[in-house]
């Protein structure tokens, strides 16, 4: 009966032994597989993450190009807009310019036109030649029509012919430059004490005409004598009538902007 009994209890035994036996192996079975698979779905994220980095990194430098390309365009526009307000500053002075000029033209085209119906008799005969010029007016008088020989004193008809020409620029606002002209004759001897040589008959001649203007109203601020002598003949002086071409006063008008113009 007691080695039954034992023999019973070493059965039993073993039958647990290889139950929990079996257990331990089907456990340790189960853990390996989900490790397994846990691992592999880690290397998989972590492969993931990487890509997703990747192209992180990928977007922020195309960003970064952007901006920069957007930085650079903005400069440019801001270079272009300032061409831009200077180009039309630009045209605007010059559309300011023009309008002045063909202001000015106008005014000369005008006073050209007044001076020829004023003066139609004179222009006709040949004591004086009125020249419409780009820059303004050039009137020419013959020297014997205003002056004796040898002589700065106005004669009475040179008088009255002057008068008329300052009647015409009294409401003009033309800088005026009256410039006496000589043949290339000597002064006399009777006369060198007070006009040594041509220059100063020229200019004498010159300076009467424009005080003569002054006195009509003219502001003196408009204007100036000058003397040329014979450096500038219009003839020959070989022949009296090349001399008597050269001996000559000519007034020059020109608008105020165009004697700027020319003095710069």
């Amino acid at each position: 009966m007691i080695t039954t009994h034992r023999f019973a209890n070493v059965a039993l035994r073993g039958a647990l032994v290889l139950c929990v036996t079996c257990v331990l192996a089907a456990g340790c079975g189960v853990s390996k597989s989900k490790y397994l698979e846990v691992t592999k779905s880690e290397e998989q994220l972590k492969a993931e993450t990487q890509k997703l980095q990747a192209q992180n990194q990928e977007l922020q430098k195309n960003l970064d190009q952007v901006n920069k390309d957007k930085a650079q365009l903005e400069t440019e526009k801001a270079a272009l807009d300032e061409q831009a307000k200077h180009l039309q500053a630009t045209q605007d002075s010059l559309s300011g310019k023009i309008q002045e000029q063909q202001k000015s033209a106008d005014e000369v085209k005008a006073t050209y036109q007044a001076m020829l119906g004023h003066l139609q008799g004179e222009v006709s005969s040949g004591k004086i030649e009125i020249q419409q010029q780009r820059d303004g007016i050039n009137v020419n008088l013959a020297q014997d029509i205003l002056f004796k020989s040898g002589s700065a004193t106005l004669d009475k008809s040179g008088k009255e012919i002057l008068t008329k020409v300052a009647d015409q620029m009294k409401g003009a606002t033309y800088q005026v430059l009256v410039t006496g002209h000589t043949d290339n004759q000597k002064i006399s001897t009777a006369l060198a004490a007070r006009y040594p040589t041509n220059w100063e008959l020229g200019a004498a001649r010159a300076s009467t005409i424009v005080r003569l203007f002054e006195s009509t109203g003219i502001a003196k601020e408009r204007l100036a004598a000058v003397s040329f002598a014979d450096s500038r003949p219009r003839e020959p002086n070989t022949t009296p009538a090349g001399r008597a071409k050269n001996r000559r006063i000519e007034i020059r008008l020109r608008p105020v902007a165009a004697e700027a113009a020319a003095s710069n």
